[in-house]
């Protein structure tokens, strides 16, 4: 197959990414935390999983689980995230996590914009990215 009728194949399939799934233990606490102190809008809750929306982006879906895992993987050792958060306001957003004991990284500026991560208190990491302005 040539690179232009694999393009065109995938492209036929696959239109977007509509949603994300992170493990959490506790699924009244998740969406207090990702609802109540996120700002995100409650889309379904039942007994195995929630999902909320932010004002952009997939959805996160709140998959709860009894198992000792994260949605966070090492490299070289560290942890990384797999979700990243764009937000207007990153230093804000960054007394707000440290104000509700989050585990959060130092703000890095660089030419790209500002970055920092945080924990969610179920131990899942995240970006937060803000554009330069």
């Amino acid at each position: 197959m040539n690179d232009q009728h694999m393009q065109t194949t995938s492209n036929a399939y696959i239109e977007g990414i509509q949603y994300t799934e992170i493990p959490v233990s506790d699924l009244e606490k998740a969406v207090d935390w990702y609802c109540g102190k996120l700002g995100a809008k409650l889309g379904l809750l039942n007994d195995e999983l929630a999902f909320v929306d932010f004002s952009m982006g997939p959805s996160l879906f709140l998959v709860k689980t009894n198992d000792d895992t994260t949605a966070t993987f090492k490299v070289n050792g560290q942890d990384h995230y797999t979700i990243g958060f764009r937000v207007k306001d990153i230093q804000g957003f960054h007394n707000f996590l440290s104000q509700l004991d989050a585990k959060v990284s130092p703000i890095v500026v660089e030419r790209h914009g500002s970055f920092f991560t945080f924990y969610d208190p179920f131990g899942n990491m995240f970006d937060v990215h803000q554009p330069p302005q």
